[in-house]
């Protein structure tokens, strides 16, 4: 088969570009054509591997240059056997969803319809989730699953939720004891300092704001924050809040980093209050290295954290009395190794795993079930229908 994966913006770091090129990455191996198509590409060299297709356009917002994308898009998909999407977009055979329902926010501040943005976003989500159309929709999480299904009255059988997405590879609790931990923690200065580590790309969607605050009134804590260089546009407004809480000596930003695990393996507390996240795989990244976890419940992963019994899930709304209790529950060297302990222990279940392997499946089944062309469409959700339940 001959796939195109769509992705509007194809940069490292991001959870969604990397488990797009994974799952490409797992296609190929099993023998399938893969090309990425994308409108905008980082420099790096980190997709070198897989055939990238530009098509690039312009527009002075993010819902038009999607908008715009999706035509660029449409132009080409006859060119494959099917068109999987990694953003929602017109047209699509499979999408790979990561992001939470417009039209659930929109349902619940009617005011945002007044908004160019969140109509022209609803309108790219209808073309995918309304009733009626063919696309077969992967979801990270069953909460997300549920609030696309309330808003858009969504056929149950064109939804599939993943088990987790976590790469196996990233899972390496041992670098905590072999040496690995020592050695970075010196290269990073943390001496006898509590490393809380941040990973963020949006900081304000990831609570980064919070944990600055917090670091404030825990003076032996330190603050490692990967996905973020200090020069970084998004940054300016923590990098401020850090200078005039007096803290921002205590910060060390890491940028974009390949060796998470070892990143994990320095670290002794993933802080992760964020106000929005559909899974936050990096909170399970965590759970299975052995680093405990303070997250925000919002979070589509934390019942990991607490079915483990590695760390604390901060219940909503958030609360930042009750965040500081929590590191200072984590402040406690024996509480953090237990929470290191079982999360380790945890992390030996494979379904944890498997939401690549489920999601590659689920593409081929989906691509094959369309028999001819001029079927494809109508057969597509029947022949997803019968694909194999997850192990």
């Amino acid at each position: 088969m001959r796939l195109a994966f769509a992705i509007v913006k194809l940069f490292p770091g991001g959870g969604l570009q990397r488990d797009g090129l994974a799952l490409a990455r797992l296609l190929r191996a099993r023998g399938h054509a893969v090309e990425i198509v994308t409108a905008e590409r980082a420099a790096g060299d980190y997709a070198d591997d897989l055939p990238v297709r530009m098509r690039p356009v312009a527009a002075r917002t993010n819902h038009g240059r999607q908008a715009r994308f999706a035509a660029a898009l449409a132009a080409i998909a006859g060119d494959y056997d099917a068109v999987v999407g990694f953003n929602k977009l017109p047209g699509l055979d499979v999408l790979y969803c990561a992001d939470p329902s417009i039209a659930a926010r929109m349902a619940a501040a009617p005011w945002l319809g007044l908004l160019p943005r969140y109509r022209g976003f609803r309108a790219l989500e209808a073309a995918c989730f309304a009733p009626g159309r063919p696309t077969r929709l992967l979801m990270l999480a069953a909460p997300q699953a549920d609030a696309y299904a309330a808003a858009w009255g969504t056929e149950p059988e064109r939804i599939t939720v993943l088990p987790p997405t976590v790469a196996a590879a990233r899972r390496q609790p041992g670098l905590r004891t072999d040496g690995t931990r020592a050695a970075l923690r010196e290269r990073l200065g943390l001496a006898d300092a509590t490393a809380w580590l941040a990973v963020a790309v949006q900081p304000a969607t990831k609570g980064l704001d919070r944990t600055v605050r917090a670091l404030a009134g825990r003076p032996g804590a330190c603050l490692l924050v990967a996905g973020l260089a200090a020069g970084d546009r998004a940054t300016r407004d923590t990098v401020r809040l850090a200078r005039r809480l007096g803290v921002a000596d205590r910060i060390r930003w890491l940028g974009h980093r390949e060796d998470m695990p070892a990143v994990m393996a320095a670290a002794d507390l993933l802080v992760h209050p964020a106000r929005l996240d559909t899974t936050g795989t990096v909170i399970l990244e965590a759970v299975v290295n052995g680093l405990p976890v303070i997250a925000s419940a919002v979070c589509g992963y934390a019942p990991h954290v607490a079915a483990a019994d590695a760390g604390l899930v901060l219940a909503e709304p958030f609360d930042p009395a009750v965040f500081a209790a929590a590191l200072g529950q984590a402040a406690d060297p024996d509480r953090r190794a237990g929470w290191s302990r079982h999360g380790a222990a945890y992390g030996a279940r494979p379904d944890l795993y498997a939401g690549r392997e489920r999601a590659a499946d689920l593409i081929v089944a989906a691509v094959a079930g369309r028999g001819s062309t001029a079927a494809g469409t109508a057969a597509s959700g029947a022949a997803v229908q019968a694909a194999p339940p997850a192990a």
